[in-house]
């Protein structure tokens, strides 16, 4: 059992258990690094039903459609299985219904029509999905209006036992269904499909018209058409035709039901005419309302954009600048600020979580990057373009450890991108974690003949650069992160090109390309947000182009370094180093600073001194102090 302020997982915030019921228990829950409420749902784990919960979440998973929560995860504490899933604010129908909640017919309709269009969804998904336990209480109203489907606790793929059975809602051959498990005559179970949905849906919206609640224990189910009900003859011939005993006379799927709610407005006379009447009636007294509130919403609506076009450019400015901090601060503020929702689509939501996660990346947070790309991927569906998404929280799924994962990420990919250049790099990445570098070269190099896109380009050139890094072949690694540049320049290819250009001027000998090396981190530290390391190695690679000059400059650079980062051993070893070059006299100063500093060091710390840097300090430090280091 679960308890409020229990952190699950290291995630999920418990802050309160919100229902109970047959497949288990069910917490509110704060995603600590995503700031969003998530649903953590207790599911039975016996080892019976272990395999078969892994199975349908994985397929429930897969499912992306605006009026369903989105399922995020499967995971084990404490001896317990949880699935995570989207936390929906509102009212369930069962609310309305229990408070006599008056429901116009237009309303009605609308629901009705995004409940047909999730079927049609779900019935044509593959593997097929069929909800099995559709009712007032899983039917949620949503603080925009519109309806989301849940508790996919207990759906069932096409093919599977019945494990969803609600009484009064559910259809005759799932109760004949009951009765034979009861029995226990398994060989004379019915087999379910897209009309036991249907049925479930009509009995919904039956109960919501009529506040009772249809039967279906005999055929004689009592007729919307002889009933005085304020809606239209079509809407109950729908409800009527859902809710027929023998599933012969239903609709024979949720496309056909859809098109019949969707034709509503052309068939019912009496619905339009009432409609007319109402708007007529309604016209004389709002259109005073309306033109004084005109200029009262318009004003708050313009400073709502504003606000929002401001805060995007704030983002995309940071991001522009690599200031991953500030970006990622602004891309929070865009995602859960709810004036904002309206103004963004599934694309540009995508896009800022991206940005989020690429932020996450460079600051070597593996586990929030791992979170904004999938959030990424869930936002962008089959976008256009979107496959770079699937890209980058494949790659940082095998960087994580969790291949598994990752190669289940690469066949959604491939399903959705068939022949898509990001799958090369994706193979490309497990081939280089297995240590098949000629194998993930011969990938990389497919994947950037499939593509012309700027995004999938750079991700393919660091990639490429990343394995000649690995394989010890730094001037291959130096071209690669050249190209990605030319794709897009940014402070984190520069980084891995400085790095390369280090390596490879060690290696050869070649000062020129120290100075090379310091164009990058210059460009990093003048345009950019830069790491302390990227001051550092631009210090470095000053002092080791041996021009005219390069011990100042060295110098120069290592006190703004000292500045921003504070007083650091290795800032003053670099600068007695330095300062010893030319025959300053502030070299033993600088000496005798980074030994006192050295000594203030813990043993790890110590330990991650350079071998080579300790060496030349202690042999100068011998030369001004005639003493031992």
């Amino acid at each position: 059992m679960l308890y409020t302020g229990d952190i699950v997982d290291n995630t999920y915030q418990v802050c309160e258990e919100i229902g109970s019921g047959g497949m288990g228990v069910v917490y509110l829950a704060y995603h600590l690094r995503l700031d969003k409420y998530v649903v953590m749902k207790k599911m039975k784990n016996s080892a019976a039903d272990m395999q078969m919960l892994r199975n349908e979440v994985d397929v429930l998973k897969s499912l992306h459609h605006p009026y369903l929560p989105q399922v995020y995860d499967f995971i084990r504490y404490d001896g317990d299985v949880y699935t995570i899933i989207d936390y929906i604010d509102g009212y369930d129908l069962k609310y309305y219904i229990d408070n006599a909640v008056p429901i116009d017919e237009s309303q009605l309709i609308k629901w009705l029509g995004q409940l047909c269009e999730v079927l049609v969804y779900l019935h044509s998904h593959v593997p097929r999905v069929l909800h099995t336990d559709i009712k007032p209480a899983n039917i949620i109203v949503t603080n925009g209006g519109d309806i989301c489907l849940i508790d996919f606790g207990i759906s069932m793929l096409g093919d599977e036992e019945i494990k969803g059975f609600s009484v009064d809602y559910s259809s005759p051959e799932q109760y004949y269904n009951v009765a034979c498990i009861r029995e226990g005559y398994y060989d004379s179970l019915l087999d379910l499909d897209e009309r036991t949905d249907i049925y479930s849906l009509g009995a919904t919206f039956y109960h919501l018209i009529t506040y009772a609640k249809p039967s279906c224990m005999s055929p004689l189910v009592s007729s919307l058409e002889y009933r005085c009900l304020p809606v239209s003859d079509y809407l109950c011939e729908i409800i009527d035709k859902a809710v027929a005993y023998d599933r012969e006379e239903r609709f024979a799927d949720a496309q056909s039901m859809l098109k019949a709610v969707r034709d509503i407005y052309k068939r019912s006379s009496r619905y339009r005419t009432y409609i007319l009447i109402q708007i007529a009636a309604s016209v004389l007294s709002c259109i005073m309302i309306l033109m004084g509130g005109y200029l009262i919403v318009k004003s708050f609506n313009n400073q709502i954009v504003s606000a929002y076009e401001e805060d995007y450019n704030l983002y995309v400015e940071a991001l522009r600048r690599d200031d991953s901090d500030t970006a990622i601060s602004y891309a929070r503020k865009l995602i859960n600020t709810s004036d904002y929702r309206s103004m963004m689509d599934d694309e540009a939501r995508a896009e800022v979580f991206h940005g989020m996660g690429d932020c996450y990346r460079a600051i070597g947070d593996r586990q929030n990057a791992l979170d904004c790309y999938h959030q990424a991927v869930l936002s962008a569906g089959k976008a256009a373009g979107g496959d770079i998404y699937y890209c980058d929280y494949a790659l940082m799924l095998i960087d994580c450890d969790r291949v598994a994962e990752a190669k289940s990420v690469l066949g959604e990919l491939n399903s959705l991108y068939p022949d898509s250049a990001s799958g090369y790099l994706i193979l490309a990445q497990l081939d280089v974690r297995e240590g098949n570098i000629g194998e993930a070269r011969t990938k990389v190099s497919t994947a950037l003949g499939r593509t012309s896109n700027p995004d999938t380009l750079f991700t393919a050139y660091v990639l490429l650069g990343d394995i000649e890094i690995k394989s010890g072949v730094p001037s291959e690694a130096v071209r690669a992160y050249t190209s990605a540049k030319d794709c897009k320049v940014n402070a984190y290819v520069l980084r891995r090109l400085g790095a390369a250009q280090m390596e490879l001027a060690r290696t050869s000998g070649d000062t020129s390309l120290y100075r090379a090396a310091s164009e990058s981190f210059a460009l990093i530290c003048g345009s950019y947000v830069p790491t302390e390391d990227d001051a550092f190695n631009l210090a470095q690679c000053y002092l080791l182009t041996g021009d005219p000059g390069a011990a100042d400059k060295c110098i120069s650079s290592l006190k703004d370094y000292i500045n921003r980062y504070g007083e650091k051993c290795r800032a003053y070893i670099l600068m007695a180093v330095a300062a010893d070059s030319v025959g300053d006299d502030y070299a033993s100063v600088y000496c005798d600073k980074a030994h006192s500093l050295y000594r203030a060091m813990s043993d790890e710390e110590k330990s991650r001194v350079d071998a080579e840097s300790l060496s030349a300090i202690r042999k100068l430090y011998r030369k001004y102090f005639k003493e031992e280091w």
